[in-house]
């Protein structure tokens, strides 16, 4: 289906610079599926380990809770999250495998499962097991559902150190560590056979454009009223904690550590490297626009705040635009049906 791309699976050179740094230092040797590989690999390691801080940060509080201790577990689960941002633009290999992607986060969830979910564990008088929570609903397994625990109104009279309460984070946070040791151990796994297969020079691309899509319609435009619908900060990502826009943050963090070295090479074999440059610039100034933002998601109602975010949201657009026309025309990529982003 990428018709005109150029000489798949054979050696590129270094890129030039500005963008040579963002490509390894034997380029001359690595295709770009040799390049993602490994940029993805190191961000699953980064997921990996953020979850295993975000388990012994769970413990730690448990054994002797305190205010400190808190603020810890709660930073931790951030950094978590986040890591896991970085990398969700990837979804296909490892993380197709039993609703890994779900499990990890399980978004949109306009019925409030998660809370469903939480709110009966509570009431079951029994502490679950990792196990338990393995073989539960999506909607228990995840970051949403940490954060219903920590940052959610029904919980503000239950204390966190409580029994329960912390039966069912140790669970869940385990749990994670658990999903995100087995991605990385797959991705590494996985390797040979992405990188001899050509068709995931496209499958690759694909993901990036539908991450992008995913950003300016569903995590953005929908939340902000933007699609059609009246604004619903109950639509965002990670609302309850009010870290909706560090989110968006780490998936713009995780496309140009993960994604863009590889983009800029297969572009360099196409002889359309300026395309790489414009879209590394738009990357960055749509970066630099994230962290002049506060952390929340903001309606129509916060007019200053809320110009931040409609500014935001043009240059994720313009972001979607160039890799998704512009750069895919110029691979020869045939856009398809995109059924991934539902609930």
């Amino acid at each position: 289906m990428i018709a005109s791309l150029r000489r798949l699976g054979v050696a590129v050179a270094f890129l030039a610079a500005p963008l040579s740094a963002l490509v390894s230092a034997d380029a001359d040797t690595n295709t770009p599926r040799d390049i993602w590989h490994g940029a993805i690999a190191q961000q699953y390691a980064e997921l990996s380990n953020a979850s295993e801080r975000l388990e012994a940060s769970a413990t730690r509080f448990c054994q002797a809770p305190d205010e400190s201790l808190r603020q810890r577990l709660e930073s931790d689960w951030l950094g978590a999250y986040q890591a896991w941002q970085a990398v969700r633009f990837v979804q296909f290999g490892p993380i197709e495998q039993n609703s890994r992607g779900w499990q990890l986060q399980f978004w949109p969830d306009r019925k409030n499962l998660v809370g469903s979910k939480v709110e009966g564990w509570l009431q079951a008088g029994t502490t679950p097991t990792v196990e338990d929570i393995a073989s539960d609903s999506v909607a228990i397994q995840g970051f949403p559902a940490i954060e219903y625990l920590l940052y959610d109104d029904a919980m503000s009279d239950r204390p966190l150190g409580e029994p329960a309460m912390c039966g069912l984070l140790q669970a869940i946070s385990t749990h994670l560590a658990d999903t995100s040791n087995a991605l990385e151990r797959d991705w590494q796994a996985f390797g040979v056979h992405y990188r001899d297969t050509p068709r995931y020079t496209e499958t690759t691309l694909a993901n990036a454009i539908q991450a992008l899509e995913t950003l300016e319609q569903k995590r953005l435009g929908e939340p902000m009223g933007l699609q059609g619908s009246p604004a619903n900060r109950y639509l965002a990502e990670a609302w309850r904690s009010g870290n909706s826009i560090r989110l968006v943050e780490s998936t713009l963090e995780g496309l140009r550590t993960g994604f863009l070295p590889g983009l800029s090479a297969l572009l360099r074999e196409a002889d359309a490297l300026p395309l790489a440059e414009t879209f590394r610039d738009q990357l960055d100034k749509t970066l630099a626009k994230t962290g002049d933002l506060p952390p929340r998601l903001t309606t129509p109602l916060d007019d200053e705040a809320f110009r931040g975010l409609q500014s935001l949201y043009l240059n994720i657009g313009q972001l979607n635009y160039l890799l998704g026309t512009e750069i895919a025309a110029e691979l020869g990529l045939v856009r398809g049906f995109n059924s991934s982003d539902g609930d």
